[in-house]
């Protein structure tokens, strides 16, 4: 019986001995995958988001009463299989737009439409880089016979954020004559309405005013201080006087929308009514140049 078994044995280790190199030449000549190379990966498209700043009239009717210089925002919130879309905000204005874009060099090269229902629409045309936060363009009007029938743009990327903080400069503001155009038919032909330094005396988003604090002011400093608030919560100004206040002297200022009732906090509600009573009722202000 033992010599069975250790005959048994002996046979067994004489066959995994003839396996084994059998298997090791077999993992030998198994051929290794081919390397695979790597593509490199497509950049990225540029990020969609607000781009804000000015808007310059090129091709215009001199003898048309236009505005030369307005701030915009272009919004764009999709970028996608060759079509992109998204708003622009302006003078008051906003409006949709949609269109296409191509990819040349890392660069997009966009073209996107209003609808055209609004007398003032048309198309825009830029640039987006993959790596600027910048935007170069320009802007045609369907309708040529416009006072402005085409303007430029260079937009920087910015990102809104409501702050009830921010200030009202101190220097530009005091001495701008808010109306832009001297009262000849009030009988001074030397006279021209100024703000004062009290236009910048109040934040009225933090504020809760007192009517002490505007009873004596002029209607156009407290026009000013209440439509700081507006700015502040990044309304877009029709009204051309303010619209040329804000996009002319206030860095921080940039316009996203035309309807931002919902959006003011319970102080600034009170403020602005208490402003809005007072301008009904203040006196202009006027000075008079000397020789």
């Amino acid at each position: 019986m033992k010599t069975c078994l250790f005959f048994g044995f002996v046979l067994l280790l004489a066959a995994c001995s003839q396996q084994q190199p059998a298997q090791n030449q077999d993992a030998a000549t198994v051929p290794e995958p081919d390397s695979i190379q790597e593509q490199p990966a497509p950049p990225p498209l540029p990020s969609v988001g607000m781009f804000t700043g000015e808007f310059l009239a090129v091709d215009y009717d001199e003898k048309k009463d236009i505005s030369y210089s307005n701030k915009i925002t272009i919004a764009i919130e999709s970028l996608e299989n060759g079509v992109v879309k998204g708003y622009s905000i302006v003078a008051g204005n906003s409006r949709p737009f949609e269109g296409t874009y191509k990819e040349e060099e890392e660069v997009l090269l966009v073209t996107a439409r209003e609808p055209g229902d609004d007398k003032y629409d048309g198309v825009f045309t830029f640039k987006m880089h993959h790596n600027s936060k910048t935007i170069p363009g320009t802007w045609e009007a369907y309708n040529r016979k416009l006072g402005v029938s085409k303007r430029e743009f260079n937009l920087e990327k910015r990102v809104f954020k409501y702050d009830p903080n921010l200030e009202m400069p101190e220097e530009g503001i005091a001495g701008l004559d808010l109306y832009n155009t001297f009262r000849e038919s009030e009988g001074d032909p030397g006279s021209a309405e100024f703000l004062t330094e009290d236009a910048i005396k109040f934040n009225a988003s933090k504020t809760l005013l007192r009517k002490e604090d505007v009873e004596n002011m002029h209607k156009g400093d407290l026009e000013v201080i209440r439509n700081a608030i507006y700015a502040r919560h990044g309304y877009s100004f029709k009204n051309r006087r303010m619209r040329y206040l804000f996009d002319r002297n206030v860095d921080w200022y940039m316009p996203i929308s035309t309807n931002i009732s919902q959006q003011f906090t319970a102080l600034e509600r009170k403020n602005i009514d208490l402003l809005k009573r007072y301008e009904q009722h203040a006196a202009s202000y006027y000075d008079s140049f000397g020789r």
